[in-house]
């Protein structure tokens, strides 16, 4: 069970990363060619589903960054990623 636990948490960070890589190799694009409407829908695409897929992970795992800490500080109480094991 917590295999299949931590599978599922690399998967989701694994989008989480691929989508923003896509998003700021869009950007840098966009820079240059800010009239490419294409570019300009994948870019905010990949920005809703990096929206989408980070409260997923945030809900199943806990906040990823302090900036989607806004009421509490139980994500302190919580064990760090070393504590968990998960950075073998």
């Amino acid at each position: 069970m917590e295999n299949n636990k931590n599978e599922s948490r690399e998967k989701l960070l694994r989008k989480i990363m691929e989508y923003k890589f896509y998003i700021n190799d869009l950007t840098l694009y966009l820079d240059t060619h800010p009239n490419d409407r294409k570019a300009l829908g994948l870019h905010n695409e990949y920005v809703q589903k990096l929206d989408e897929v980070t409260k997923e992970f945030e809900k199943m795992y806990g906040p990823l960054t302090i900036e989607t800490v806004m009421e509490s500080w139980e994500w302190a109480q919580d064990l760090w990623p070393w504590q968990r094991g998960f950075n073998r």
